[in-house]
């Protein structure tokens, strides 16, 4: 049974017919020729629809909604087929249709929803010319490139799994013998005879590959392995399980780890989406104003993934390297307060430490931009207009940056496994080849644990940013024009120059 007061059923039918009212008016205002389709029309097609709403509630049967539906569509196509000859196409029936459901929607409680929905009708029904102006526009290949995207985001990406590839890469270790609880000791009957010795570790998994946590060798008797398992976890291991462990081929297993098919091709997908905002900000505000906003937004998501979007660009339109050389410009500069919002954050004493020097390469970097875009359109005023983009999406070249970032993480991870921490220079300009970002944070948490100084950290940071912009040209170097390489070359080496210099200067 309805439990509301009748005051707040009477404000939701009030509602209901301002809904169906607003709807009819801006159908009238349009010219709707349909003479069963009036504002009056409208009105009341929302209240069947809160009434058939209100009693279905009242007599609890969903059926009774149902039933007033089927009386609204019987007169919508009563009225249809009166006036078939006459090509008015069904756009009015069709709104006249949710309004129904817009009245239902408002008597069972949800009228935000409802409200949410008729604006947007309004929307869709008031600009019809727009519309058809906008499709009228779109080429086919536009909208290939659109569902291409589509595909690659909401199909392709779902089906990779979102984990290292080494998670895939486990052998058999043995068979659980006997594990006690309240001690952690743990010993593993092994299907081979083990090379191991006491104090080994050993990562161990269940058989459904999940991670159950370090296993401490300490003595071994032929196949029985005896041990402490030093994790407390909800899947304790059981006698008879099967345990797994990691591939013995370390190399093998440290490029694996690297690898997450999911994280590789969402950056895919983020070249992809930069491109197509690159395209449609240059088709709408003009190739100056649109390369060079886009230039700007995608250096707060990913300068490097900007660098690269434009690299590509440069092919199929070499006429525009210099705008394109403000945007890669704009996005690498952007890079730098983007690092010290992210330590300003994390750790405010660091932040005193590294704010010269990344400001010193974010305002040359800025006035390199400045300088190319006073440049270009002093020289070059006709390209303004004059540019015709023809592919707003490229997967080959998508695919080809997956594949270099791919190399990329490989080699990061090989070297600071390899190296240490007493080769920290070298970690920092292998990991500011891939992330800049994640150099940072990691160069912060070293630092507040006391495992590096202060100075040393933002020494460090300052040579990933360089690194990080660096890679970048060897980006434009495999992915673009070589022209815009050439521009681009003197301008980051300037930028890497400054903070060389501004650190020699600024820490012992």
């Amino acid at each position: 049974m309805i439990q509301d007061p009748i005051f707040g059923q009477f404000i939701n039918f009030g509602l209901a017919a301002l809904v169906g009212f607003a709807l009819g008016l801006e159908r009238d205002m349009a010219g709707s020729k349909n003479p069963h389709a009036g504002t009056r029309d409208f009105i009341l097609i929302t209240l069947i629809g809160a009434v058939s709403g209100y009693l279905s509630q009242y007599f609890q049967s969903p059926w009774i909604i149902v039933a007033g539906f089927m009386g609204a569509l019987s007169f919508l196509l009563s009225g249809y087929w009166i006036d078939r000859k006459h090509d008015t196409g069904i756009t009015t029936e069709v709104a006249m249709i949710l309004t129904f459901f817009l009245g239902v929607l408002i008597i069972i409680g949800f009228k935000e929803m409802a409200i949410y929905i008729a604006i947007v009708i309004l929307v869709i029904l008031s600009q019809k010319k727009a519309i058809q102006s906008f499709t009228n526009k779109i080429q086919r290949f536009e909208l290939q490139a659109a569902i291409k995207f589509l595909v690659i985001t909401f199909i392709i990406l779902p089906v990779f799994p979102n984990q290292p590839l080494s998670d895939y890469m486990k052998t058999t270790f043995g068979t659980v013998q006997t594990y006690d609880e309240s001690s952690k000791k743990l010993s593993i009957q092994m299907d081979y005879i083990p090379s191991l010795q006491s104090g080994d570790v050993v990562i161990l998994y269940n058989s459904s590959g999940e991670q159950l946590g370090p296993y401490t060798v300490e003595t071994r008797k032929k196949k029985v392995v005896h041990g402490i398992f030093q994790k407390n976890v909800e899947n304790k291991p059981v006698k008879g399980d099967v345990l797994e462990k990691n591939i013995d081929i370390i190399w093998l297993y440290n490029i694996l780890k690297a690898l997450n098919p999911y994280k590789i091709w969402l950056i895919v997908i983020l070249v992809s989406f930069i491109s197509l905002v690159g395209y449609v900000a240059v088709k709408i505000l003009g190739p100056g104003a649109g390369i060079g906003l886009t230039g700007f937004v995608g250096g707060l998501a990913s300068s490097t993934v900007t660098t690269v979007s434009f690299a590509k660009r440069s092919i199929e339109s070499p006429a525009f390297n210099r705008n394109f050389a403000v945007a890669i410009l704009l996005a690498s500069a952007i890079m730098f307060p983007r690092l010290l919002l992210e330590i300003a954050i994390v750790n405010q004493e660091m932040l005193k430490n590294i704010a010269l020097p990344i400001v010193i390469m974010g305002i040359t970097g800025i006035i390199l931009a400045l300088y190319f875009s006073l440049k270009n359109n002093k020289e070059n005023p006709e390209n303004i207009t004059s540019m015709q983009l023809e592919n707003p999406f490229c997967l080959k070249s998508a695919i080809t940056f997956g594949a270099i970032f791919s190399t990329i993480l490989v080699l990061t991870r090989l070297a600071t496994v390899y190296l240490g921490d007493q080769w920290l220079p070298v970690v920092s300009i292998v990991s500011g080849l891939v992330d800049v970002d994640a150099i940072a944070f990691s160069l912060s948490d070293a630092q507040k644990a006391g495992i590096i100084s202060l100075d040393c950290a933002g020494l460090n940071l300052v040579i990933g940013a360089i690194s990080n912009t660096l890679v970048k040209l060897f980006y434009v170097f495999t992915l673009g024009d070589r022209r815009l390489f050439r521009q681009l070359a003197i301008s980051f080496i300037i930028v890497c120059l400054s903070g060389i210099i501004s650190v020699a200067f600024y820490y012992d």
